[in-house]
């Protein structure tokens, strides 16, 4: 007959104190905090106050360029300088050491031409171009007589170049000193264009004190001389209406 074998099982007990001094941390948890720093206060930075702007309500400080026009004046003020307003003129001319009395008038035949100032960069610039034709009459008295001697005389003046004058005697071209008396004449006009570019320069000056609003009179450092030479070389210093 079968025979049946029984197994009993018992169960030990489980010892967990092996796993007790184990150490279950992590390195970030060990690792000392490190404080972290306050954020930086962001400053705005001190923005410097505006410049008081100078010139015309729409141009400030000058920057943009802006015209005069002196087109009818350039004309009338030259005609009169060269003419001495219609009055005679009493020079002296002197000869192989004689001085020699010149009494003459001059009359304006024809001005043609324009002239302008214009501000750029806060600098006040002149510009003009004529031609000009004269006709001068008069007497020349020596100690022993009394010579009649006319001439005609031609301008061309021009901003950037020198003036050219031209006279040419119309009559007493066969004195001794024809030669001198055109020489003095030249001078003379050459002495009245360089009057004349000293009051275009004046006139750009004034514009200037008028577009920036200021009282009183401008300091030439901010301007564009056009002061001729001695004998009427033009414009030794002056800037170029195109630059």
């Amino acid at each position: 007959r079968a025979t049946h074998t029984s197994f009993f099982f018992c169960a030990m007990p489980i010892n967990y104190s092996k796993w007790d001094n184990i150490d279950c941390s992590s390195d970030e948890e060990d690792a000392p905090k490190v404080a972290k720093p306050p954020p930086k206060k962001v400053e705005k930075p001190v923005m410097p106050a505006p410049k008081e702007a100078t010139g015309s309500a729409w141009n400030a400080s000058n920057y943009h360029w802006e015209e005069q026009k002196l087109d009818t004046w350039g004309r009338q003020k030259i005609g009169d300088l060269l003419t001495n307003e219609g009055k005679k003129i009493h020079e002296e001319v002197e000869f192989q050491g004689a001085r020699l009395s010149f009494i003459y008038s001059v009359t304006k035949d024809e001005v043609e031409g324009d002239a302008w100032t214009h501000i750029r960069k806060g600098k006040t610039v002149v510009g003009y171009n004529f031609e000009i034709k004269l006709t001068v009459s008069g007497k020349v008295k020596t100690s022993s007589r009394e010579e009649t001697v006319s001439a005609s005389v031609h301008i061309d003046l021009m901003v950037d170049t020198d003036a050219d004058v031209v006279v040419e005697l119309t009559s007493g071209g066969g004195l001794p000193f024809a030669s001198t008396l055109k020489k003095h004449v030249e001078n003379a006009v050459e002495a009245r264009l360089a009057a004349f570019l000293g009051e275009l320069q004046e006139k750009a000056l004034q514009q200037k004190v008028k577009t920036e609003g200021k009282e009183g009179s401008v300091s030439p450092e901010g301007a564009v001389h056009a002061a001729p030479k001695e004998h009427g070389d033009q414009a030794a210093g002056a800037k170029s209406h195109f630059g």
